[in-house]
């Protein structure tokens, strides 16, 4: 096992044993390839390259990670890239000393609050911290979510059914009755008709994925569900299906709870095919990237703690920096305006966004007046303060994992008018934890207690 940092270089003799061999890492590529392109299951990144961005393979003597989290496992080899957060400093490429079980509670921590993923957690949430993997993890959310689809509706589907008889039931299929004229069977007729049926792709789908974990999965009380969803199937016929099976099942808005099913089967059997290439049962990726994480958890962690205090918005997309005007035409809005949080209460408005970068330590502030706080990201605030008349503004940045909380207060006043003496808008610095260790509570109750000054 090998554990990594965000934007970590990795010398190929750090890597694991399986991946050293030659034409390893060529097949890796192409296996994150394939998981590239269906990354739309969980998220959005706004990358549109066609090419894998996960890991970066262009290297003469190993690899380098990007800005995804989480787990590979390959040919049997695992590797482990963790937040840039768990750093102890800057310089810090110890990987030996980081534990598996913390990136995973992390994960579930985050996920669970995350509105930024699709990722059907809430109702599941106790189960997951239970999970001794990021697979296994998966499998939780994966047949949780089925058991609830199956439990609140079976799916039923309108399927082509083809038959021979002498009561004919659609429309008859002509090519095929002069097989039976010949065979002395003239009375037999081929016909073909629509059938509200059970036993379709999807059900099948789901039914091969359930018996694919059912063999992958090591905890009782997933096992135990996996049975009882298999028992409910019982009727469905057992193939062994494939990833492109999947795109031919077509959803209606009735059914549309089974899509994230659907998406979650088509990874499942990615995976598998994968293993089945490489003859190794334990080939999964699950990666995710920490800017959204990181957004998405802060969004919806203050949607909870400032429920009936306030108003949250998160990823507001009402307003537009400009119009488009052609030899005079008004052609409508266009820069469309996306705030990651927008707080509304009686006292006003508060535009919050979250940065996953890394700044300088308060203390610093009168060696470097910015902090290294970005030029566009202050730019950007000065925007949405006039857009949206705004009195407040904030900047939210992740404290390092053992990193000490700020004492200090720096804010930034933004000036809209031509001088100083104009009226102005505060724009504060805020460092926030987002690394949880073994004391939740105690990190939950730090963050909380930073986050309500927003409000003041």
């Amino acid at each position: 096992m090998t554990n990594g940092f965000e934007f970590m270089k990795l010398k190929t003799e750090r890597l694991p044993k399986a991946w050293q061999e030659p034409g390893a890492l060529a097949e890796l590529e192409q296996f994150l390839q394939e998981n590239w392109r269906q990354r739309a299951v969980f998220y959005r990144d706004g990358q549109v390259t066609s090419r894998q961005q996960f890991i970066d393979f262009d290297k003469k003597d190993g690899i380098k990670l990007q800005n995804y989290i989480g787990t590979i496992l390959f040919r049997g080899g695992q590797l482990n890239i963790f937040p840039k957060i768990f750093k102890e400093d800057e310089d810090d490429s110890d990987g030996d000393r980081l534990m598996p079980d913390d990136l995973i509670k992390n994960l579930v921590y985050w996920l669970g609050y995350c509105d930024r993923l699709h990722f059907p957690f809430i109702s599941v949430k106790s189960q997951l911290s239970h999970t001794e993997n990021l697979l296994e993890l998966f499998i939780t959310v994966y047949v949780h979510y089925v058991k609830a689809a199956v439990d609140r509706q079976r799916y039923y589907q309108y399927e082509e059914i083809a038959e021979t008889g002498t009561f004919i039931k659609g429309r008859i299929n002509f090519n095929n009755y002069a097989g039976n004229y010949a065979a002395g069977q003239p009375h037999h007729l081929n016909y073909t008709y629509s059938g509200f049926v059970f036993d379709n792709q999807m059900n099948r789908i789901v039914k091969c994925t359930c018996q694919l974990l059912l063999n992958l999965t090591g905890q009782d009380g997933t096992k135990q569900i996996l049975q009882n969803i298999l028992m409910k199937l019982g009727d469905v016929t057992s193939q062994v299906c494939r990833p492109g099976d999947c795109d031919g099942v077509h959803l209606n808005l009735l059914h549309s709870h089974y899509r994230i099913i659907l998406s979650m089967s088509k990874m499942f059997l990615l995976n598998q095919s994968a293993s089945c290439q490489t003859g190794v049962a334990d080939t999964f990726c699950f990666l995710f990237p920490a800017e959204l994480l990181f957004e998405g958890f802060l969004s919806g962690f203050i949607k909870e703690m400032f429920q009936g205090t306030a108003q949250v918005r998160t990823q507001t997309g009402d307003q537009y920096l400009a119009s488009l005007v052609v030899d005079g035409e008004n052609l409508g809005d266009i820069f469309r305006l996306r705030e990651d949080i927008l707080i509304e209460s009686d006292r006003g408005i508060v535009v919050l966004d979250a940065k996953y970068k890394e700044i300088d330590r308060f203390r610093k502030v009168k060696e470097n007046r910015k902090l290294k706080v970005s030029d566009n990201d202050i730019k950007q605030m000065a925007v949405y303060a006039a857009k949206r008349g705004a009195r407040k503004l904030y900047l939210l940045y992740p404290l390092h994992r053992d990193e000490e909380p700020e004492t200090m207060e720096v804010r930034f006043d933004i000036h809209l008018g031509t001088d100083k003496d104009s009226s102005c808008i505060p724009l504060e610095i805020l460092k926030v934890p987002f690394a949880f260790g073994e004391n939740e509570g105690e990190t939950r109750e730090l963050l909380r207690g930073i986050l309500w000054r927003v409000l003041e």
